[in-house]
Protein backbone atom coordinates (compact mmCIF):
# COMPACT_ATOMS: atom_id res chain seq x y z
CA UNK A 1 0.00 0.00 0.00
CA UNK A 2 2.68 2.65 0.52
CA UNK A 3 4.08 2.61 -2.94
CA UNK A 4 0.30 3.40 -4.21
CA UNK A 5 0.82 6.29 -1.75
CA UNK A 6 3.63 7.72 -4.01
CA UNK A 7 2.03 7.38 -7.59
CA UNK A 8 -0.11 10.91 -6.62
CA UNK A 9 3.08 12.69 -5.00
CA UNK A 10 5.05 11.20 -8.28
CA UNK A 11 2.34 13.05 -10.43
CA UNK A 12 1.70 16.23 -8.55
CA UNK A 13 5.55 16.49 -9.01
CA UNK A 14 5.72 15.86 -13.03
CA UNK A 15 2.37 18.00 -13.65
CA UNK A 16 4.03 20.93 -11.91
CA UNK A 17 7.41 20.43 -13.33
CA UNK A 18 6.05 20.09 -16.62
CA UNK A 19 3.72 23.82 -15.63
CA UNK A 20 7.38 25.40 -15.29
CA UNK A 21 9.16 23.83 -18.35
CA UNK A 22 5.92 24.86 -19.99
CA UNK A 23 5.90 28.62 -18.79
CA UNK A 24 9.52 28.90 -19.60
CA UNK A 25 9.39 27.40 -23.07
CA UNK A 26 5.86 29.90 -23.56
CA UNK A 27 7.82 32.95 -22.22
CA UNK A 28 11.29 32.51 -24.02
CA UNK A 29 9.77 32.21 -27.60
CA UNK A 30 7.61 35.23 -26.73
CA UNK A 31 10.83 37.30 -25.40
CA UNK A 32 12.15 36.03 -28.85
CA UNK A 33 9.12 37.68 -30.99
CA UNK A 34 9.40 40.61 -29.00
CA UNK A 35 13.16 40.57 -29.44
CA UNK A 36 12.33 41.00 -33.29
CA UNK A 37 9.75 43.86 -32.38
CA UNK A 38 6.44 41.93 -32.29
CA UNK A 39 4.51 43.44 -29.58
CA UNK A 40 2.44 41.05 -27.44
CA UNK A 41 0.00 41.95 -25.23
CA UNK A 42 -0.61 40.92 -21.63
CA UNK A 43 -3.62 39.28 -21.94
CA UNK A 44 -2.33 37.22 -25.13
CA UNK A 45 0.55 36.56 -23.18
CA UNK A 46 -1.38 34.85 -20.74
CA UNK A 47 -3.73 32.96 -22.75
CA UNK A 48 -0.50 31.34 -25.12
CA UNK A 49 1.53 30.60 -21.84
CA UNK A 50 -2.30 28.68 -21.13
CA UNK A 51 -2.28 27.05 -24.41
CA UNK A 52 1.30 25.90 -24.88
CA UNK A 53 1.27 24.37 -21.56
CA UNK A 54 -2.35 22.19 -22.29
CA UNK A 55 -0.19 21.78 -25.84
CA UNK A 56 2.75 20.13 -24.11
CA UNK A 57 1.19 18.77 -21.35
CA UNK A 58 0.21 14.96 -23.09
CA UNK A 59 4.33 14.42 -24.52
CA UNK A 60 6.07 16.70 -22.58
CA UNK A 61 4.72 15.92 -19.15
CA UNK A 62 4.74 12.08 -20.24
CA UNK A 63 8.31 12.38 -20.68
CA UNK A 64 8.56 14.06 -17.44
CA UNK A 65 6.98 11.23 -15.58
CA UNK A 66 9.07 8.72 -16.77
CA UNK A 67 11.68 10.69 -16.36
CA UNK A 68 10.94 11.09 -12.47
CA UNK A 69 9.95 7.52 -12.41
CA UNK A 70 13.50 6.40 -13.41
CA UNK A 71 15.41 9.34 -11.57
CA UNK A 72 13.70 8.86 -8.17
CA UNK A 73 13.53 4.96 -8.36
CA UNK A 74 17.61 5.76 -8.26
CA UNK A 75 17.51 8.53 -5.76
CA UNK A 76 15.33 6.19 -3.30
CA UNK A 77 18.32 3.51 -3.41
CA UNK A 78 21.20 7.14 -3.33
CA UNK A 79 19.18 8.37 -0.46
CA UNK A 80 20.90 7.42 2.37
CA UNK A 81 23.98 9.12 1.13
CA UNK A 82 22.70 12.75 0.72
CA UNK A 83 19.30 13.20 1.71
CA UNK A 84 18.78 16.97 1.37
CA UNK A 85 19.76 16.89 -2.40
CA UNK A 86 19.02 13.10 -3.89
CA UNK A 87 15.29 14.31 -4.99
CA UNK A 88 16.49 17.60 -5.93
CA UNK A 89 18.88 16.48 -8.45
CA UNK A 90 17.53 13.84 -9.91
CA UNK A 91 14.68 15.64 -10.85
CA UNK A 92 17.30 17.95 -12.56
CA UNK A 93 19.56 15.22 -14.19
CA UNK A 94 16.36 13.56 -14.95
CA UNK A 95 15.24 17.11 -17.63
CA UNK A 96 18.81 17.03 -18.50
CA UNK A 97 18.37 13.55 -20.04
CA UNK A 98 15.67 13.83 -21.28
CA UNK A 99 16.46 17.22 -22.98
CA UNK A 100 19.44 15.64 -24.24
CA UNK A 101 17.63 12.43 -25.68
CA UNK A 102 14.98 14.41 -27.76
CA UNK A 103 18.23 16.67 -29.47
CA UNK A 104 20.13 13.66 -29.86
CA UNK A 105 17.02 12.05 -31.79
CA UNK A 106 15.66 15.09 -33.55
CA UNK A 107 19.09 16.46 -34.14
CA UNK A 108 17.64 19.65 -32.33
CA UNK A 109 15.96 20.46 -29.16
CA UNK A 110 11.83 20.24 -30.33
CA UNK A 111 11.51 22.27 -27.11
CA UNK A 112 11.96 25.48 -28.29
CA UNK A 113 12.48 27.39 -25.08
CA UNK A 114 15.21 25.12 -24.13
CA UNK A 115 17.83 25.84 -27.27
CA UNK A 116 19.73 28.06 -25.73
CA UNK A 117 21.70 28.29 -22.59
CA UNK A 118 19.54 29.95 -20.16
CA UNK A 119 16.38 28.47 -21.53
CA UNK A 120 17.77 24.94 -20.78
CA UNK A 121 19.24 26.28 -17.37
CA UNK A 122 15.72 27.06 -16.20
CA UNK A 123 14.04 24.13 -17.52
CA UNK A 124 17.19 21.78 -15.93
CA UNK A 125 16.12 23.78 -12.34
CA UNK A 126 12.21 23.31 -13.02
CA UNK A 127 13.20 19.24 -12.63
CA UNK A 128 15.19 20.07 -9.39
CA UNK A 129 12.26 22.14 -7.93
CA UNK A 130 9.76 18.96 -9.27
CA UNK A 131 12.18 16.40 -7.24
CA UNK A 132 11.88 19.13 -4.15
CA UNK A 133 8.37 18.92 -3.81
CA UNK A 134 8.32 15.27 -4.34
CA UNK A 135 10.58 14.75 -1.87
CA UNK A 136 9.06 17.32 0.89
CA UNK A 137 5.42 15.52 -0.07
CA UNK A 138 6.68 12.42 -0.03
CA UNK A 139 7.80 13.12 3.65
CA UNK A 140 4.18 14.63 4.86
Amino acid sequence: MKSLRIVPIWLTAAIITTLGMSVVHSLMVQQGLIDLGIAIPPDLRLITIAKDFLGLLPTLGGIVAIGFAIAFLIAAKLYRFAPPVAYPLAGAVAIAAALGLMKLQFSMTPIAGARNTEGLALMVLTGAIGGLIFARLKKS
